[in-house]
């Protein structure tokens, strides 16, 4: 399986121990949180003689704050999913230093949010995030359930197959979390396999 752009090498159907997944967690909510505060920052740069009492510097003021709440939305709409921290379970690890390699350089030209390359990056490393957790999931919970080999063997090399789609191919993969409670619903082998075939389409 080739690589997935601006990501370290990972497995399929893996969970991490603790301590390891806990540190990829780190490095997604650190990468997070500095942007946000970049973005909701970048338009509040004023020269020291700026008077906030002054009535034009105040519609100055609001101005930039509607442009930071603006921008900080739409950075937590591209990368505030839930599916990026719980995936560092299953062992999916971006290379969180070559995104912000390229938002510092946005942040330096003042690039606005909607035309930043992380609009087209996000939702390629948010589809495999939750490809990676579906799959994770899906054959522990078949393979609890008592499924076959043969069973096992045709999902897992669907959803290899999904996550090679996923590299040429914009695909509609559901947000896992938003998803997996309906698993509780699932008691049967069928039932994952069901699920799958509408994943896998």
């Amino acid at each position: 399986m080739g690589k997935i752009p601006y990501s370290h090498e990972f497995e399929l159907f893996v969970k991490l121990d603790f301590k390891h997944a806990e540190e990829i967690l780190e490095d997604y909510n650190d990468f997070y949180i500095f942007n946000m505060a970049q973005y909701n920052s970048m338009f509040h740069k004023f020269d020291e003689k700026f008077d906030e009492d002054d009535e034009d510097n105040q519609k100055l003021l609001e101005l930039a704050d509607k442009k930071a709440k603006a921008a900080t939305e739409h950075f937590a709409a591209l990368f505030g999913n839930k599916d990026f921290g719980e995936s560092s379970m299953v062992g999916f690890h971006p290379i969180w230093y070559d995104l912000q390699k390229i938002l510092l350089q946005e942040f330096k030209h003042k690039t606005p949010i909607q035309d930043s390359a992380m609009n087209g990056i996000a939702p390629m490393l948010r589809t495999t995030a939750s490809i990676l957790l579906f799959a994770g999931r899906v054959v522990e919970e078949m393979e609890n359930l008592g499924a076959t080999y043969e069973q096992l063997s045709v999902i897992k090399d669907g959803f290899r197959l999904l996550l090679e789609r996923s590299k040429t191919e914009k695909l509609d993969i559901p947000t896992y979390h938003k998803t997996k409670a309906n698993f509780k619903k699932y008691k049967k082998v069928d039932q994952y396999i069901d699920f799958c075939a509408g994943l896998f389409k």
